[in-house]
C-alpha cells in the first residue's frame, strides 16, 4: 500500500480494498483497485494487473531483479550473495547486461560533458545558458553539459576508460565517415535524454558559433537505447509533476521546457526536435488527463499543431480508451513559451494553457476562419482526416455535425466525406458512422452483469480459499447460470483445489470481457471476509443459487412448451409440461 501510494491517491473501496485514478491510462473515473491483505493491484479500466514487484517494474520501467535490490534494501534485508570462484566471476561478467553497459557508457559521456561545461573550456557554453536564464539547479537536475570543439575529445576520454570505439559508435556519441572516427557533437551545449530513472539514454544538442554551416540543434541518432519518436525531452523531471496535476504541456523546443521549468512550469516536455508521434502521446497519456499542445506563435509553430492532431486521434486522445483530453494553446503571434513565460511569467503561462481549447474544436475554428473558398475545402479535408480516426462514435458524430454548421454545408456532405476518407485509407471501420439526423450512442465495452448470488459466491471464494475443499464448493459448478461465471469458478476453484496460492488477477484473466469489470469488482468490495463463518455463508448463498437454477429451468421450460405447441408438437409439449410440474414442486420444497 505504501509503494503504490508514491503514485496513486487511494481511497477506501471496502475492507481490505483502495480504489484511485490508474497510473498506467489516463482516466477520469478511478477504476485502479488495490487488496491490501492480498497485495495486489487490478485496472480495470486498461487491465493491468499484479503484485508490488510487477507495479514497480511496469511504472518505473525497471528489470524485476533491480526492483527487488531496491525493496531489500529499503526493508534492511540483505539478498544473500552466492560464492563465485574468480572463474565464475569472469563469467558472470561477461554475461553482463549489454543494456546495462551502453547505460553506464552514457552516464560517463554524460559525467565529461557536465566536467567540461564547468571546466575553462566551457565558459562560453555557461555564459548562453545564462543569457538563457537557466539556473545551476536546473542544469544539475538536468545534466547539461558541453562538448568541445575538436574532433576526439570524447574519444580520448571513452579511451581512457577502456570503451571501445565501436561502443561509442553504436550509441551515437562518435560518427564514421572515409577518414575514420571523429566525435559526433563538437562545440554544443548537450542536453541529456533522460529515462524514467534518470540514467541518459540520447542528446539533443544546441550549436554554440552562430557563423558555423552545421545545424543549430542536432539529437542522437537511433541507438538500442534511444528512440526520438518513443522519448520526450524532460520527461524525467515532468513525470512526477504530471502525475499531480494531471496535465501535460508538449512544447516544440529544449530551451523552452527549461525556460518553463525554470519558472515553476514543471509539466512541460519536448518531442525531440521532430513531430510529436503516436508512441509520445500514449507515453503521456499514461500519466496525463489532458495534453495540452503550446507550439510557437508563428507558421511553422500552427502547422506543428496541426500535425499533432491527428496523432492525437490515432492514439484514441479524443475520449476514445484513453480517455485523455488533448488540447491546442495559441501562442500569441511571433512569441515562443520560451519568449512568453520570461517575459509575462508562470502565472500568464498556465492561465493561456487553462484556456486552451480542445484539439478538434481548434481544428474546425481554423477551417470556419478560413477566407477562401478553397481554404475552406482544404481545411475541412484536414478535419475530415482526423474524423474518419476517431473511435468515439458520439464524439465523432457531434464533430461531424459541428463541422457541418461551421461550414454551412448539409450534415450529409460531411458524413460522405468522413465514409470516403476512411475507404480510401482503408481504417478500420471500428465503429459504424450514424445515419443522417441520428446521434450515435457513446461507445464503450459491452458489459453485462452476472447475478448478484453468483459474484457473491466467486467473490466468498476468493476471501476464503479453504472452502475449496468442501463439498458445498464442488456443487457450485452445477449451480452456476451465467457460463462467464462458470468459467471463472471453475479456474479458481481447480487451482485451490490443487493447492495453488490464491492468485486473482490470473483468474480475472479467466473472465470473459464482458464480466470482468463486475467480477473484479465483486471481489474488491472485501465484504464476504467480514462473516462469521465462511461455510455457513456458502451454504446459504448455494440454497439460494439453487433456487435460482431451478428458476431459470422453469422459464426455460416454459418457452419450450409455447414452441412445441407453435410447431403443433403436442407429445413434445406434453413432456415438457410434466417437467415443468416436477421443476415447480422442486422450487416449492427448496422454499421450504
Amino acid at each position: 500500500m505504501d509503494i503504490v501510494r508514491r503514485y496513486v491517491e487511494l481511497k477506501r473501496a471496502g475492507t481490505g480494498s483502495w480504489k484511485g485514478l490508474c497510473p498506467f491510462h489516463a482516466e477520469k473515473t478511478p477504476s485502479f483497485n488495490v487488496h491490501e491483505q492480498r497485495q495486489y493491484f487490478h485496472c480495470f479500466g486498461c487491465g493491468e494487473k499484479g503484485d508490488v514487484f510487477s507495479f514497480l517494474v511496469k511504472i518505473e520501467q525497471r528489470s524485476f531483479m533491480e526492483v527487488l535490490r531496491d525493496l531489500a534494501r529499503q526493508a534492511g534485508v540483505d539478498l544473500p550473495e552466492v560464492k563465485q570462484s574468480p572463474a565464475e566471476r569472469q563469467a558472470a561478467a561477461e554475461a553482463e547486461s549489454e543494456r546495462e553497459r551502453m547505460l553506464r557508457v552514457m552516464d560517463a559521456a554524460t559525467s565529461f560533458f557536465e566536467a567540461q561545461l564547468a571546466a575553462p573550456v566551457g565558459g562560453e557554453a555557461r555564459a548562453y545558458l545564462e543569457k538563457r536564464g537557466v539556473s545551476s539547479g536546473l542544469q544539475a537536475s538536468f545534466r547539461l553539459g558541453y562538448a568541445p570543439p575538436g574532433w576526439d575529445a570524447i574519444q580520448k576520454h571513452l579511451a581512457s576508460l577502456h570503451i571501445p570505439g565501436s561502443v561509442a559508435e553504436q550509441l551515437g556519441l562518435v560518427g564514421v565517415n572515409e577518414r575514420g572516427r571523429y566525435d559526433f557533437f563538437r562545440d554544443r551545449v548537450m542536453l541529456p535524454v533522460l529515462d524514467r530513472q534518470k540514467r541518459p539514454i540520447g542528446f539533443s544538442s544546441r550549436l554554440l558559433d552562430p557563423e558555423a554551416k552545421e545545424r543549430k540543434y542536432v539529437n542522437s541518432p537511433d541507438s538500442p537505447l534511444f528512440h526520438k519518436k518513443e522519448n520526450l525531452y524532460g520527461l524525467h523531471v515532468a513525470l512526477e509533476a504530471i502525475r499531480r496535476s494531471g496535465t501535460a504541456i508538449v512544447v516544440e523546443g529544449n530551451f523552452d521546457v527549461l525556460s518553463l521549468h525554470q519558472a515553476g512550469v514543471q509539466e512541460a516536455v519536448a518531442p525531440m526536435g521532430t513531430a510529436l508521434t503516436s508512441e509520445q502521446v500514449k507515453l503521456l497519456s499514461r500519466a496525463a488527463k489532458r495534453i495540452v499542445v503550446v507550439f510557437d506563435g508563428d507558421a511553422a509553430g500552427a502547422r506543428a499543431a496541426e500535425k499533432a492532431i491527428p496523432v492525437a486521434a490515432e492514439a484514441g486522445l479524443f475520449f476514445a480508451e484513453a480517455d485523455a483530453d488533448g488540447r491546442v494553446a495559441q501562442m500569441p503571434a511571433g512569441v515562443d513559451p520560451d519568449d512568453f513565460v520570461r517575459a509575462q511569467g508562470a502565472d500568464a503561462f498556465r492561465a493561456l494553457v487553462e484556456g486552451a481549447r480542445p484539439m478538434l474544436d481548434h481544428l474546425i475554428q481554423q477551417a470556419a476562419d478560413d477566407a477562401t473558398i478553397p481554404g475552406k475545402a482544404d481545411s475541412a479535408r484536414r478535419v475530415v482526416e482526423v474524423l474518419a480516426k476517431v473511435r468515439n462514435p458520439l464524439v465523432r458524430d457531434l464533430y461531424l455535425r459541428e463541422l457541418a454548421a461551421k461550414l454551412r454545408v448539409p450534415v450529409s456532405q460531411v458524413v460522405r466525406m468522413v465514409r470516403d476518407t476512411a475507404a480510401e485509407r482503408r481504417l478500420a471501420p471500428a465503429a459504424p458512422l450514424a445515419s443522417v439526423g441520428e446521434v450515435a450512442t457513446a461507445e464503450g465495452e459491452a458489459r453485462r452483469d452476472p447475478p448478484r448470488d453468483e459474484l457473491a459466491v466467486f467473490a466468498l471464494l476468493v476471501s476464503h480459499p479453504e472452502l475449496a475443499a468442501t463439498e458445498d464448493a464442488g456443487r457450485v459448478l452445477d449451480l452456476l447460470v451465467d457460463p462467464g461465471m462458470r468459467q471463472v469458478y471453475r479456474t479458481a476453484l481447480q487451482a485451490l483445489q490443487a493447492g495453488q496460492r490464491a492468485d486473482v488477477p490470473a483468474w480475472l484473466d479467466a473472465c470473459p470481457a464482458e464480466i470482468r469489470a463486475s467480477v473484479g469488482a465483486a471481489v474488491m468490495d472485501g465484504s464476504w471476509e467480514k462473516v462469521e463463518t465462511a461455510e455457513e455463508a456458502l451454504r446459504a448463498v448455494v440454497s439460494r443459487l439453487g433456487r435460482s437454477r431451478v428458476e431459470a429451468e422453469i422459464v426455460l421450460a416454459e418457452r419450450q412448451h409455447r414452441e412445441a405447441l407453435a410447431r403443433g408438437d403436442e407429445a413434445e409439449a406434453r413432456s415438457i409440461s410434466m417437467r415443468e410440474m416436477d421443476l415447480i414442486r422442486s422450487k416449492l420444497g427448496l422454499a421450504n
